[in-house]
């Protein structure tokens, strides 16, 4: 298994200043440009446009501070929220969205995949659910706050907030993942968004 914290990550400053990516996977390792999946945290410090990715999907959900609204250029997307708990958003890498804050500096989760070579999946877990893992290329959680991660090995692993923990094909498939508060952590966390799974899948064809 894979854990990356985000702490651990270096920034990387954006080229137009508008902010910073840290960034978490990168697969194939080493493969520099030429990804086949890309997990990354941004902090969004002022407004602007995202830069496009041709050839990419992606995914997006606001982790922390008040969100974000997208300005797509097609009129059938037009303009979104994306606010933290709202549901991760999907898109063409393409579109490269113009973005505007909401109140403030915003930290978002992005996971962006080469859609010829892989597809993904990015959902939002409770800690009431489990998740089965499949038989996918690769698997992962990612993580909000501190908590426990069960069924990606023999022990819990204890997952600080806003890493990923992550396993490549071959890994074993016939226990499902699921996710709890730390023991000190109070019941009132339990009802919360603990964070999110991440899929990575076959292209489509």
């Amino acid at each position: 298994m894979i854990l990356r914290p985000a702490a651990n990550a270096a920034p990387q400053p954006w080229r137009n200043g508008g902010g910073v990516t840290r960034e978490l996977l990168c697969l194939p390792a080493g493969a520099g440009d030429d990804w086949t999946l890309r997990i990354s945290v941004a902090d969004i410090e002022a407004d602007g446009p995202f830069s496009p990715f041709p050839g990419v999907t992606r995914w997006f959900a606001a982790v922390s501070g008040a969100g974000v609204r997208l300005h797509f250029r097609h009129a059938a997307a037009g303009l979104r929220d994306v606010r933290p708990g709202d549901t991760p958003l999907r898109f063409d890498g393409a579109d490269a969205p113009g973005c505007t804050l909401l109140d403030g500096p915003t930290r978002d989760l992005n996971v962006m995949v080469r859609s010829h070579r892989a597809d993904a999946l990015v959902t939002a877990a409770t800690f009431s659910d489990a998740a089965e893992p499949g038989h996918g290329p690769g698997f992962g959680f990612f993580a909000l706050q501190a908590l426990a991660l069960h069924g990606a090995g023999a022990e819990p692993v204890a997952l600080p907030a806003l890493s990923l923990a992550w396993c490549e094909s071959p890994f074993d498939a016939s226990r499902a993942w699921s996710v709890s508060p730390p023991h000190d952590s109070g019941a009132a966390q339990e009802h919360t968004l603990p964070g999110y799974w991440i899929r990575l899948l076959p292209p489509k064809r």
